[in-house]
């Protein structure tokens, strides 16, 4: 009769028992991870998913002053619009990217350049914090009587050769900016007059790779802010 501790009489025992068990961990942490891997498969690319709604509800941006996320996803409506190289489409545009969209207008005085260059100063910060995610900054132009596609292709790539500008129809331009409250209003002017301005919402707007505004970053930009304010919504929304 074997009595308690006097395993410790028979080495071989507790070898094969060591073993058994060192089999049924191994097991469970193949099986572990290949559940983890398929998860993530299941999920997409970064640049490809949907995002999280119960993360995205759950989130809190640490400064509201910065970046400010929404609780319910607003979807950009389909639209057509005209770039220098020809012409684009909603939901289509969004796809394989993550989307920072601006809305302006070139003859802009003073805000637009302001914003471009700090989207400027921006991006080469997430490319460098998100290696990972592929970044698109798209300004439209609300200003289809002045702004042609090739004008606003030369007044974006000043600032970024990377940056794309477009422009379309009033009522394309009113389709898209209206759910995603991007408010803009244009000084009354008579036709044929070239020297009106307009004021309009300076915030940049994020867009998801399935065509859905995720969160709203106000004005005054700051580059090194926004920049930690995204990596973390990447890290606790997205990733």
């Amino acid at each position: 009769m074997l009595h308690a501790g006097s395993g410790c009489r028979f080495p071989h025992v507790s070898l094969v028992l060591a073993r058994f068990l060192a089999v049924l961990a191994l097991g469970a942490f193949v099986s572990f991870g290949i559940s983890a891997c398929g998860d993530q498969n299941q999920r997409g690319s970064i640049n490809e998913r949907a995002v999280d709604i119960q993360r995205l509800s759950a989130f809190e941006p640490k400064d509201l002053l910065v970046m400010r996320s929404l609780k319910s996803p607003v979807v950009v409506p389909s639209a057509e619009f005209m770039t220098a190289n020809g012409p684009v489409k909603t939901p289509e545009l969004f796809k394989g990217h993550w989307t920072l969209f601006y809305i302006g207008y070139t003859f802009c005085p003073d805000v637009c350049p302001t914003e471009l260059t700090a989207l400027a100063g921006l991006l080469p910060k997430l490319q460098q914090s998100l290696p990972g995610v592929k970044w698109q900054i798209v300004f439209l132009s609300v200003d289809p009587e002045r702004d042609t596609p090739k004008r606003i292709n030369e007044y974006v790539h000043y600032f970024d050769k990377q940056f794309m500008g477009m422009t379309g129809t009033r009522s394309m331009i009113d389709k898209v900016t209206k759910p995603m409250k991007a408010g803009y209003r244009i000084s009354a002017h008579t036709p044929g007059d070239t020297s009106y301005e307009i004021d309009h919402d300076t915030a940049y707007r994020l867009i998801s790779p399935d065509g859905k505004m995720v969160a709203i970053l106000p004005s005054p930009h700051d580059p090194a802010a926004m920049d930690q304010a995204l990596v973390r919504f990447f890290k606790e929304v997205v990733q």
